[in-house]
Formats: structure tokens, sequence, C-alpha cells
């Protein structure tokens, strides 16, 4: 069904990641999708950044992509990986941008749950399927029973 999947890994969410990377790894199983993580960290206001050390940024962004080669391997995924990557930016920009650039036939995302202040879709979710180049996977979290 797809070939080239973006999967959009929020790296603070390890149940959400978890998730993400079971479906993944269904899909890359059953159809030999090639995967990409992506996982896009915060922008650090300026007046932040300068007080940082140098070599800072590099090292957190080095640091986000052995994360996701190891998430990928912990899942089994490890011979359709083909790239990880850990931006800073805007994370609906900068997975879609990615997607655009690989030529992804999919992105996947995650759904969070509900709750009285959240919309259907968070909105980075909400983002992401609106400005897409490709079709969106919406992954929702198993309901729990109890």
């Amino acid at each position: 069904m797809y070939d080239n999947v973006v999967v959009a890994i929020d790296l603070g969410d390890e149940a959400g990641s978890r998730m993400l990377m079971r479906r993944a790894g269904e899909i890359a199983r059953e159809g030999g999708a090639r995967l990409t993580l992506v996982h896009v960290r915060p922008d650090l206001p300026h007046s932040y950044a300068r007080a940082l050390p140098e070599g800072w940024d590099l090292e957190q962004q080095e640091e986000a992509e052995r994360a996701l080669e190891g998430l990928a391997a912990a899942h089994g995924c490890g011979e359709s990986l083909v790239g990880v990557f850990a931006p800073v930016g805007s994370t609906a920009r900068e997975v879609t941008a990615l997607a655009r650039r690989l030529d992804a036939d999919a992105i996947l995302v995650g759904a969070h749950r509900m709750g009285l202040a959240r919309m259907v879709l968070g909105t980075q979710t909400a983002a992401i399927t609106r400005d897409a180049p490709c079709d969106v996977v919406v992954v929702r979290a198993e309901e729990s029973t109890g």
C-alpha cells in the first residue's frame, strides 16, 4: 500500500512512540515500506539559545537521532529504516517539508486522547493532516479496558 512512510515521533511520549512504531512495523512488514523517523525538537528563544554551551544543539540532534534508531531497532524495524531526522522548528512544518522532500506516500502521526481542553485532533496532528503532500495515517491509542 505504501512504499515510503514518514513516522512523526514525539520522543517525550513513550506510549505514543511505541504505538506508532507498532503500526509502522506492521506497514513495513506487510507491504515492504521504507520508514523514515522524525522527531521535531522545539525551537528555543534566541535569548536562551545564546546561553547554551557551544555544540549543545548538535549534541541534542545526535541524541535524538540515536534514540530514533534505537526505537526502530527495538520494534524490529531496523531493516526498513532508511533515515532519521531531528530538526528544530514547528512540528507540522518540519514533518510536512520532510515528507515533501522525500516524496513520501504517507505520514504516520498519533492522535492524543481527548480531554475537555482538546480538540478532535491535537493541533500538530491537525496541521500535518491539513498541509501534508500525501496521505496521513492517524494512529489512535488503544482503549484501555478496566
